[in-house]
């Protein structure tokens, strides 16, 4: 059952996300559409490529930390499986640091 209620939770929140572009007084409405490609990412094949592309222009790694958030909040839903998923986008898409001595 608590497998259900990511994919709930990231509904509520790009609705919320909606509502919030749509008023030109609230400013989250970028933030809640980010949080939901992310919590959306094991499930949907685009949103993937565009987390793992998300994350290849990131230079500051807020990406790869609101990944490991997103990923600790499904292994508490009991979905580890889509953990390793999310974790290995973001994972993938990270540049490897050569060292150059």
């Amino acid at each position: 059952m608590k497998k259900f209620i990511i994919p709930a939770i990231a509904f509520v929140i790009f609705i919320a996300g909606l509502v919030s572009m749509a008023l030109p007084f609230v400013p989250l409405g970028w933030l809640f559409i980010a949080t939901t490609s992310l919590l959306l990412a094991p499930y949907i094949p685009f949103i993937r490529k565009f987390i793992g592309w998300l994350s290849k222009k990131d230079k500051t790694g807020f990406v790869e930390k609101a990944g490991e958030k997103a990923a600790d909040l499904y292994r508490w839903a009991g979905d580890k499986k889509r953990a390793k998923k999310l974790e290995s986008i973001i994972e993938e898409s990270i540049p490897t640091q050569k060292n150059d001595d």
